[in-house]
C-alpha cells in the first residue's frame, strides 16, 4: 500500500473493522489490537499512524479516528513513539470524549484496557476511578484495587499492595480486613528490615574495623545530630510531613551510608503514604464539593425557569415564590443571580403596589 493512496476513511475501517455507516455494531478494543497487531506489518502500521495523525491534526474531536490511533497504538506502540505521541494522553483524551458524548461503558472500557496495558501509567488509574465514582460504581473500584493489590502481594511487592488497600479504605472505612491486611504488610515488611538492618550493621562493624575508629564514631554521632534536630510532624499535617520528608531526603543525600539510613527510608516512605492519603481526602472532599454545587445550580435553574412559566402565565405570586427559592438555593456564582435578583424585585415592587 503506498502512502499517498491512503484514504483516512479506509485506515480506520481497517484498524477497527466497523464501517461508518453501521453505528449499531459492536467494537472490542482487545481484539481489535490483536488484529491489528496481527495483521499489518511495521510499515504498513507507520503508513496508517501518519495518515491518522495528519488528519486528526485538521479534526482532533474525531472519535472513530482517535480511536483507531489507540488501537494501533496499543498494536504497535513504537509507531506513536517515532510521532512523539503519547498513548497515555491520547487514550485519556478519547476517554474524556467517549464519556461527554453519551459513550459510559466505551469510555471505561478504554481506560481499563490502558490501565492493563501500561500499569506505571497512575494518571490512567486516577482517571478511571474517577470516572467509576461518578458512574456510581465504587463497589468495582473496590474490587478492581483489590485485585491490585492482591496481584502485588502475590508477585512479593508489598510496598506496592499497601497504596492499593489503602485507597480501598478511603472508598470503605468499614473494611476491618482490609485494614489488618495494611497492618499485616507492613509487620512483614518491618520483619524484612529488621533483617536487611542486621546486615547492614554487620558491613559496618566490618567496614569500621579497617577504618579510623574515631573517624567513623565521630561521622555517625554527627548524623544522628543531623537527625535528631529534623522537626517532627503530625501525622494530619500536609505542611509539616512535607517539610519533615525533605529534609530526611536531604539528609539521605548528604549521607549515603550510615547506620540509620534503612530506617530513614523506611520513615520517609511512610510519610509519602500519609501525605498521600491526606492528598487523596483532600480530592475526595472537591469531588463531593464539585458534585453538591452542581446540584444546587441545577435546582435553582429549574426554581427560575419555573417562576419566569408562571411570570408568562400572569401568576406573579408563584413566579415571586419560585425566584426567592431559586436564589436560596444557588451558590453565590451562580451566573443567574443578578438577573433573577432584578426579576425578584421588579415583583416585589408590583406586589407592594398592588397591596
Amino acid at each position: 500500500m503506498q502512502e499517498s493512496t491512503i484514504i483516512v476513511e479506509d485506515v480506520v475501517s481497517a484498524l477497527t473493522g466497523v464501517m461508518d455507516d453501521d453505528p449499531t455494531a459492536q467494537r472490542d478494543l482487545t481484539s481489535q489490537m490483536e488484529r491489528a497487531a496481527a495483521e499489518f506489518d511495521r510499515r504498513t502500521a507507520t503508513a496508517f499512524g501518519r495518515a491518522l495523525l495528519d488528519s486528526l491534526c485538521e479534526d482532533p474531536g474525531n472519535l472513530r479516528q482517535l480511536e483507531a490511533l489507540i488501537i494501533l497504538g496499543l498494536a504497535h506502540p513504537d509507531v506513536l513513539g517515532q510521532n512523539r505521541i503519547s498513548l497515555a494522553v491520547e487514550g485519556r483524551r478519547l476517554a474524556v470524549l467517549l464519556e461527554r458524548s453519551g459513550q459510559m461503558d466505551r469510555a471505561r472500557g478504554v481506560l481499563e484496557l490502558l490501565a492493563n496495558r501500561m500499569p506505571e501509567e497512575r494518571t490512567i488509574d486516577h482517571e478511571l476511578a474517577g470516572m467509576m465514582r461518578r458512574s456510581g460504581n465504587t463497589d468495582q473500584l473496590v474490587d478492581r484495587y483489590m485485585r491490585r493489590a492482591e496481584q502485588a502481594i502475590a508477585q512479593g511487592k508489598t510496598s506496592e499492595a499497601i497504596p492499593w488497600l489503602q485507597e480501598v479504605l478511603l472508598l470503605d472505612r468499614t473494611r476491618r480486613d482490609v485494614a489488618r491486611m495494611i497492618r499485616d504488610l507492613r509487620y512483614h515488611e518491618a520483619d524484612r528490615t529488621t533483617s536487611r538492618r542486621k546486615r547492614n550493621k554487620l558491613l559496618v562493624v566490618l567496614a569500621s574495623i579497617t577504618a579510623v575508629v574515631t573517624i567513623a564514631v565521630g561521622r555517625e554521632l554527627s548524623i544522628s545530630k543531623e537527625f535528631k534536630q529534623i522537626a517532627s510532624a503530625d501525622s494530619h499535617d500536609h505542611a509539616g510531613l512535607q517539610a519533615r520528608r525533605a529534609s530526611l531526603q536531604s539528609l539521605l543525600d548528604s549521607h549515603r551510608v550510615w547506620t540509620g539510613v534503612v530506617a530513614v527510608r523506611e520513615e520517609v516512605t511512610h510519610i509519602e503514604e500519609q501525605i498521600a492519603l491526606i492528598e487523596k481526602g483532600w480530592e475526595v472532599q472537591a469531588d463531593r464539593a464539585a458534585e453538591q454545587h452542581a446540584g444546587l445550580v441545577d435546582q435553582a435553574n429549574t426554581a427560575r425557569l419555573h417562576g419566569l412559566m408562571l411570570s408568562e402565565k400572569s401568576d406573579f405570586e408563584g413566579a415571586l415564590s419560585s425566584f426567592k427559592e431559586a436564589l436560596e438555593l444557588a451558590p453565590k456564582d451562580w451566573q443567574h443571580r443578578s438577573s433573577v435578583q432584578r426579576d425578584a424585585d421588579a415583583l416585589n415592587l408590583w406586589k407592594a403596589a398592588n397591596q
